[in-house]
């Protein structure tokens, strides 16, 4: 009975040690990202078919948030997906100026 509480005790001293520990490198070396680019990726269709040019949904967004790509680069969205992604910049930009 005493190797299994000592067991018990070892594994998850050593989780709560692995836990720490990963949550102070997650903070350390967090990315940030864009938030217009987050907010362009939102309202595309997750298709991640690379139709764009892009090889997914999150790099289109980041290239029209750098200006890089047109607003209706995603031709899978379609009309609808072009104008959501004008509707954010346009938000964006409301809210962002300086």
């Amino acid at each position: 009975m005493k190797s299994i509480i000592i067991s018990i005790v070892a594994v998850g001293g050593f989780g709560a040690l692995f836990g720490a520990l990963l949550g102070y490198f997650a903070e350390k070396y967090k990315v940030e990202e864009d938030p217009l680019a987050v907010a362009i990726y939102e309202v595309l269709p997750h298709g991640d078919c690379g139709a764009c040019g892009y090889p997914g949904c999150k790099a289109c967004a980041e290239a029209i948030a750098r200006g890089e790509a047109p607003v209706d680069a995603c031709v899978v969205g379609g009309a609808a997906t072009t104008e959501k992604v004008k509707k954010v910049i346009e938000e964006f930009k409301s809210k962002h100026k300086n």
